[in-house]
């Protein structure tokens, strides 16, 4: 009788302690404002998604180049507000730690809403990477006042 009223009291009485601890915090949660409980988020599952447009994408760029192969490209903006900003493209080592600067190029007051033109305008983005390895190119486009920016990266290899 002894053994069974401790085995109650060893495995039983933590389960319902347990029990009754989480039953309390859960209704203290739940009657903050603006918390539910959602048992059943089946109806998530089943709604069809957008499909996401790219604020910013780069054009032209090839997963390999051979070494002193240039590399051209040119970025397309699909965001109003930025219809007129500075570009900025930097081609980093990734094999080094932290990443080095390859190259980088800036281009500035680039305004193209009125004929939604691919970026830079009026110029080339041309770099020729002489070293072999694996590198990532990021693109920022700042808007003209510099409060808002967007990015985009891609990785590209040079055999």
């Amino acid at each position: 009788m002894a053994v069974q009223n401790t085995a109650l009291l060893v495995f039983l009485f933590p389960v319902v302690m347990g029990m009754a601890f989480g039953a309390f915090v859960l209704s203290g949660v739940l009657t903050q404002p603006d918390r539910e409980l959602n048992m059943w988020p089946f109806e998530s599952i089943f709604t069809p998604t957008q499909p996401v447009i790219e604020d910013l994408k780069i054009q032209g760029l090839l997963s390999q180049y051979s070494v002193s192969a240039h590399i051209e490209i040119k970025v397309i903006v699909n965001n109003s507000n930025f219809d007129c900003g500075d570009l900025y493209i930097t081609i980093y080592d990734t094999k080094t730690s932290p990443k080095q600067v390859v190259a980088q190029n800036g281009f500035f007051s680039q305004c193209f809403s009125t004929n939604k033109l691919a970026l830079p305008i009026g110029d080339t983005f041309s770099e020729k990477i002489d070293k072999a390895g694996e590198y990532e190119m990021v693109v920022e486009m700042n808007d003209s006042d510099y409060k808002k920016t967007i990015t985009t990266t891609a990785k590209f290899r040079v055999q």
